[in-house]
C-alpha cells in the first residue's frame, strides 16, 4: 500500500500543478485494463480457493520418483500456471505443495522452491497474463496476444535453458511416495472462477471489452469470497500510474538504453513500478522494455513481488529461514546474469536481422526500378515515364 500511496501522491501533484489536465487524465486511464485486472485477481483467487489448482499440481507430479524429475515437472507446472494465473498466485499453490512433498519424502526442497520462484518470473512472462507489468504493456502497445507471445518466446526459451541446466546440477535422489493432503474441492466455485477467467481471456483476445469479466467477477466474489480478503491494491496502483505516465511524457527526459535501464531500475524499485516509469521513454520500443523488466525480476528480493512472496510463503510453510534468503538471493543473481546477457543477445540478434531485412529490401529497389526503365522504349513520351513510375510506386507501397 505504500507504493500505491506514493504513486497516488505523484499523480495528484501532476493534476494540481496542471502538468496533467483532468481531460488528459481521463483519456490516459485505460478502463479496460483496470476492469480485466480486477476480474483476473478475483478469478484466480476463486480458482485457488476451489482446490482444483492443487489437484492439478498433485496429479501432474505424483508419477515422479526422483528429485530431478520431480523438480523439473514442478518447474514446468509453475511456468504454465504462471502464464495463466500470474506468477504471484502460482507461488501460493506450488510452494506449499513442494514443501509438503519434501516433508513426507525427506527431500531438501530449498533449491527446488527457489527455482520455482525463478520459473514463475521467467517462464510465466510468455503471456500477457503472466504478471502485472506484462498486462500493462500489452494494453499500452495495442499488440495482439499472438504477437505478444511471439515477442516473448525467445526470452522464455533462453530462460528455460538456464533452468534446465540448474535442474541437472541438482542431486539425483530417490523419492518415496508423496501423497500430499489436498484441500476440499468446491465445484461451484471452480465453475464460477472458470467462467470469469474465460471472460478475461476473451478480453485479452480483444473479442469483448472488460465489462463482462468485471461483472462476472463481482457476482462470483459475492458468492464465494465473502469471508476472504483479496489484495486488489494493484488496481488503484495502475489507475494512478496512468496519470503518472501521462505527466512524465511532458518532461524532456531521454533514456539512452531502455533495456539496461529497466534491468537496473527493477533491482531498486521492483519491475512493476519500473515499467510504469519507463513506458513514456520507451518510444514504443516495448520489446526492449518487456525484456528488461522481466529479466530485472531476478536479482534482489524486491526486484519482483514474486521474489518477496515466494520467500514469505516458504518461511510460513517450512518455518525455516536460516539459509534460504541467502541462497534465494545468490541463485536469483546468477539467473539475473544469465538472462540479462542472454536476452540482450537475443534482442540484439533480432534487431540486426530486422536491419538486414530492411537493407535487403532497400537494395532491391534500384534494381527493380532499373528493370522497369529497361522495358521503356527509347523514344517514349513523357506520359510513358509517368506510367512506369506509377507502376513502380504501385508495386512498392511506402512502409
Amino acid at each position: 500500500m505504500l507504493l500505491v500511496g506514493a504513486v497516488a501522491i505523484v499523480a495528484i501533484l501532476f493534476l494540481v500543478t496542471g502538468r496533467v489536465t483532468l481531460q488528459a487524465a481521463w483519456h490516459a486511464v485505460d478502463v479496460d485494463l483496470l476492469l480485466v485486472l480486477f476480474a483476473l485477481l478475483i478469478a484466480v483467487e476463486i480458482l485457488r480457493e476451489s482446490g482444483w489448482l492443487d489437484v492439478g499440481v498433485a496429479k501432474t507430479t505424483s508419477r515422479f520418483s526422483h528429485t530431478r524429475s520431480f523438480t523439473a515437472m514442478m518447474l514446468a507446472v509453475t511456468g504454465v500456471l504462471a502464464m495463466l494465473v500470474t506468477n504471484d498466485v502460482t507461488l501460493f499453490v506450488v510452494i506449499p505443495f513442494t514443501v509438503a512433498a519434501g516433508r513426507l519424502t525427506k527431500f531438501d526442497v530449498d533449491d527446488a522452491v527457489i527455482l520455482e520462484i525463478v520459473a514463475a518470473n521467467l517462464l510465466g512472462c510468455l503471456t500477457p497474463l503472466g504478471n502485472p507489468q506484462n498486462l500493462f504493456v500489452f494494453h499500452r502497445s495495442g499488440w495482439s496476444a499472438a504477437h505478444f507471445v511471439l515477442v516473448m518466446l525467445p526470452f522464455v526459451v533462453v530462460s528455460a535453458i538456464g533452468l534446465a541446466v540448474a535442474v541437472i546440477l541438482l542431486p539425483r535422489e530417490t523419492l518415496s511416495a508423496h501423497d500430499v493432503a489436498l484441500p476440499p474441492r468446491n465445484h461451484r466455485a471452480a465453475i464460477a472462477g472458470a467462467i470469469t477467467f474465460a471472460l478475461v481471456l476473451l478480453e485479452i483476445a480483444r473479442v469483448v471489452n472488460g465489462w463482462p469479466a468485471a461483472i462476472a467477477a463481482v457476482i462470483s466474489a459475492a458468492l464465494f469470497l465473502r469471508k476472504r480478503v483479496v489484495d486488489l491494491s494493484i488496481v488503484p496502483l495502475f489507475f494512478f500510474a496512468f496519470i503518472v505516465v501521462e505527466g512524465l511524457r511532458t518532461f524532456p527526459i531521454r533514456v539512452l538504453d531502455v533495456y539496461w535501464t529497466s534491468v537496473a531500475l527493477s533491482q531498486v524499485i521492483s519491475n512493476v513500478p519500473a515499467t510504469v516509469l519507463l513506458t513514456p521513454f520507451a518510444h514504443r520500443d516495448y520489446s526492449a522494455l518487456l525484456y528488461g523488466v522481466n529479466a530485472g525480476g531476478c536479482g534482489t528480493i524486491i526486484a519482483s513481488l514474486a521474489n518477496l512472496l515466494g520467500w514469505r510463503i516458504y518461511v510460513r510453510e517450512s518455518s525455516r529461514d536460516s539459509r534460504f534468503f541467502r541462497r534465494l538471493t545468490l541463485i536469483n543473481f546468477a539467473f539475473l546474469i544469465w538472462i540479462a546477457i542472454g536476452a540482450f543477445a537475443v534482442s540484439f540478434g533480432h534487431a540486426r536481422l530486422d536491419a538486414a531485412r530492411w537493407r535487403t529490401k532497400a537494395s532491391a529497389v534500384p534494381y527493380r526500378f532499373a528493370r522497369l526503365l529497361s522495358r521503356m522504349p527509347r523514344n517514349s513520351s513523357p506520359g510513358t515515364h509517368v506510367g512506369i513510375v506509377g507502376e513502380f510506386a504501385a508495386s512498392h507501397p511506402s512502409q
